[in-house]
């Protein structure tokens, strides 16, 4: 049994509370109505294109308490918040959905980081939404050849030269729509460099997904 579906069975069996704040909770669904009501989701006009991306599709924006989660999975290992924030993540894009890709592929981790922090984020967040929309993961097509510098260290045009030729395509993919899946989405440049490799390989359409992305403004893009 995968991490997600643990969690969610412990959830009903002896958490039958709220995951935030310990109230009850909406039947099936991890938090309450005001946990859930205050949590930062993206707004449509939010959803700005990203530069050089296919389109692209978030649950949130990337401010607390949704980071402060995400850097507490990453780099705390707390796993016990893992499949809850994905399934929370899997609410907020399944409604912004046009047409269901044929596959999901979690942006991977190179084998020294992967070793390092025992699992891939990006992979497990996935989970529930490839569960609920039946499609496949895609956890072996493309690996990443080149441990680059983490990303939130660099600026943007450091981050692009930090993934070139990052990735490798190992076998050909049948699937002609595919979602990119990454934890968060800052300058887009991780989600350019997946998405030009595929769409040489045969894929006619890619979209971006992520949990959380950061949104810009005049005073913090400077």
């Amino acid at each position: 049994m995968n991490t997600s579906a643990l969690w969610q069975a412990f959830q009903q069996t002896i958490m039958p509370h709220c995951a935030f704040c310990g109230l009850s909770r909406i039947a099936g669904y991890p938090l309450c109505t005001q946990c859930h009501e205050a949590l930062p989701w993206l707004q449509p006009e939010q959803n700005l294109p990203l530069s050089g991306c296919p389109a692209s599709l978030s649950a949130f924006v990337y401010q607390a308490p949704i980071s402060n989660l995400l850097l507490g999975i990453k780099f705390g290992k707390n796993l016990r918040e893992l499949a809850t924030l994905g399934e929370l993540t899997a609410t907020g894009i399944l409604p912004q959905l046009e047409k269901v890709p044929d596959a999901i592929l979690p942006v991977p981790l190179h084998n020294a980081r992967l070793h390092k922090r025992g699992f891939n984020q990006a992979l497990e967040l996935a989970r529930p939404l490839a569960k609920q929309l039946g499609i496949p993961l895609l956890t072996r097509t493309i690996t990443r050849n080149k441990a680059t510098l983490p990303q939130t260290e660099l600026n943007a045009k450091q981050r692009q030269h930090n993934l070139q030729q990052a990735f490798q395509l190992n076998i050909p993919t049948p699937y002609r729509h595919i979602a990119i899946f990454d934890d968060v989405i800052t300058t887009g440049a991780t989600a350019r460099e997946l998405a030009a490799l595929l769409l040489a390989n045969g894929v006619e359409h890619v979209e971006i997904w992520s949990c959380a992305r950061t949104i810009f403004t005049p005073q913090t893009h400077d």
